[in-house]
């Protein structure tokens, strides 16, 4: 760093070269000041990104625990509403264990009440699980000679019991459930077994586990797959994986009822054409903005609340007013949808859609005003990077359609949450584990997972599931002929 005395004497120096060299300096400072100035926002703006207001995950806020909530501020008081239905613990008319504790003497006078009979009975139930210790059931399979022949016939033991020694269905159940579906690590969930049951297991036999549920559930999976690809309306996305040291994308498209995982090492087109689902797929598409998804022949629609966050991020580091109104205009024409919805209707009559539409487009055009186009140097090669808010305005105004595409569609969802809610357990899993030890490791979690989220989406109870699988009935999705 110059000097003070450096800095006239260079000052001086240009002064004294004329008028023409000092109006040359000021020039090349003020360009300098106003590329630091634009590199200071830019710096300033990254930081101030957080879950509220960018694609950020709640995870990266750090100690920022308490962040804005895009959520709208409710009327209704907090805890539990008035009229609803509660989840108290109701008594049973059929206990399992009655025990009578006996009045022996009157607590007044002492006289001995042993052979006077009861007059009433008041009761009090204790509702808890019994001791759980492993049980060890023998079977026995008779052999016997035959009188007539003399030749020797031996009963035939029950489907699944193969082995001198092994454990039954509900052992292995219990042990792909707490790993799979309560996402326990394989140390933990032995630890679980032992100290629960008093059973030792080892972490060879989990794997062995989970890879014969991931086998028997292969039908459903597939069931899954086709289905999904028959529904009107799919969510999609994909979140990053590590399976030994190389990276991986977990892919997710579900549907309200289905959910369908598949790793893959790539993210884009080529990943989602290996899957097989969206190059078939016809009907709309709910994700975020990743280009790949729009190479696909289907209708799209994009969702609404990483816009919102973008908007935020817009007015609240730029002071773009445009921005806030198209946010709020966002979750008025939402707010309308949902209540024609519940009253029954299909659509929007063709006067609110229009005005929407033009409230939505005057707004788009006063934002790509405030924020024209960069140009590049004639010198300089390539497309000129743009803002933010510009990239932002772009995307809005070519894909004004998959934008509002729940306002011309009832069916379609103003977010993807739905594809969020079923990767965010993909992350709990992989805070537990840090990665899949293996590429067949990751393929397994997808199907299990699969099929468990499926499962349960249809009112069938993970445990169930489970357990129905290794019996050889696996939970099957019924086929969808929504298209």
């Amino acid at each position: 760093m110059q000097s003070d005395e450096q800095k006239r004497k260079r000052a001086s120096g240009i002064y004294d070269e004329g008028r023409e060299a000092v109006v040359n300096y000021i020039v090349a400072l003020e360009t300098k000041v106003e590329i630091l100035d634009e590199r200071v926002k830019k710096l300033e703006a990254r930081l101030h990104q957080d879950s509220h207001n960018s694609n950020l995950p709640p995870s990266s806020d750090g100690l920022k625990h308490f962040s804005k909530s895009s959520r709208q501020k409710s009327k209704r008081l907090p805890g539990g509403q008035k009229g609803r239905d509660g989840s108290t613990l109701k008594r049973t008319s059929k206990p399992d264990i009655i025990i009578v504790h006996p009045v022996d003497e009157c607590s007044h006078c002492g006289c001995s009440l042993e052979k006077i009979k009861s007059t009433h009975h008041h009761t009090r139930q204790v509702m808890d699980i019994p001791v759980m210790n492993m049980t060890v059931t023998e079977h026995q399979a008779e052999s016997k000679s035959c009188p007539h022949c003399k030749e020797t016939t031996q009963a035939a033991f029950p489907d699944g019991v193969t082995k001198a020694v092994q454990y039954g269905v509900n052992l292995k159940a219990i042990g792909v459930y707490l790993m799979q579906y309560q996402l326990l690590s394989s140390k933990r969930t032995v630890e679980a077994i032992n100290d629960l049951f008093k059973c030792t297991v080892g972490e060879g036999s989990l794997f062995n586990w989970t890879t014969e549920l991931s086998e028997r559930s292969e039908a459903s999976y597939n069931a899954i797959k086709e289905h999904v690809r028959a529904s009107p309306v799919i969510h999609t996305d994909e979140t990053g994986i590590a399976c030994g040291t190389q990276p991986h994308w977990l892919h997710v498209v579900c549907t309200a009822d289905a959910t369908f995982y598949a790793a893959h090492p790539k993210r884009g087109s080529v990943a989602m054409s290996d899957i097989g689902i969206l190059p078939f797929f016809k009907g709309t598409a709910v994700h975020d903005m990743w280009a790949s998804y729009f190479t696909y022949d289907c209708k799209h629609c994009i969702c609404n609340a990483h816009i919102i966050r973008e908007l935020t991020f817009a007015f609240e580091e730029y002071k773009q007013r445009w921005a806030q109104k198209l946010k709020e205009l966002l979750l008025k024409i939402h707010d309308t949808v949902e209540r024609c919805r519940r009253k029954g209707k299909k659509a929007l009559d063709r006067r609110t859609l229009r005005r929407y539409e033009e409230w939505y487009d005057t707004l788009v055009s006063k934002g790509l005003r405030k924020n024209p186009r960069l140009r590049g140097s004639p010198h300089k090669r390539g497309r000129v990077k743009q803002s933010k808010v510009r990239n932002l305005l772009d995307r809005l105004h070519d894909h004004r359609g998959s934008v509002l595409a729940f306002l011309y569609d009832f069916g379609v969802p103003f977010t993807n949450n739905l594809a969020e809610r079923d990767l965010r357990m993909t992350k709990v899993k992989l805070k537990i584990s840090g990665c899949f030890r293996s590429v067949t490791g990751a393929e397994i979690y997808c199907r299990i997972r699969s099929y468990l989220s499926t499962a349960r989406k249809n009112s069938v109870a993970a445990f169930d599931a489970i357990v129905n699988a290794f019996q050889g009935q696996p939970f099957i999705l019924k086929p969808n002929y929504a298209e």
